[in-house]
């Protein structure tokens, strides 16, 4: 089974039609899907993706991909344990000179603990990451 971290970003580009990266992000869902792929979706990861989906789109919106971002079994919940918080802060701390945010560095702290080699993201900042590939590559 292929495994991979998601991005707030990725959401948003397979949501929304407009996107300039949805063709990218909704053929990648596509064979993703195909593949019998899972992502691993952070709390932080779609406590972000909430707030932006309101925020741009209303809250039905919002509401109805939250719910099935929460259903759907192509995606697996992982909540970030007190351990990994204080890990993600070490790294949002020791990475202090990039542009990284702290959903970023969470993601980081989760591949490396999962052993998860990629994050589906249109994110730049995944490429500078040590250990993780950005996905769609």
């Amino acid at each position: 089974m292929m495994r991979a971290l998601i991005d707030t970003g990725a959401i948003y580009a397979f949501t929304v039609v407009g996107d300039q990266h949805h063709p990218e992000a909704a053929r990648f869902m596509r064979n993703w899907i195909k593949q019998d792929g899972i992502f691993f979706l952070s709390d932080l990861v779609f406590i972000e993706t909430m707030t932006l989906a309101k925020r741009r789109l209303g809250s039905e919106v919002a509401i109805r991909l939250g719910s099935e971002l929460r259903e759907n079994p192509i995606f697996s919940w992982i909540s970030l344990s007190p351990a990994l918080e204080l890990e993600t802060w070490a790294a949002f701390r020791s990475y202090n000179d990039k542009d990284w945010s702290y959903t970023d560095c969470a993601l980081l702290i989760l591949a490396r603990r999962l052993k998860i080699p990629g994050v589906f993201s249109f994110d730049s900042h995944f490429g500078q990451m040590p250990g993780i590939r950005r996905l769609p590559s």
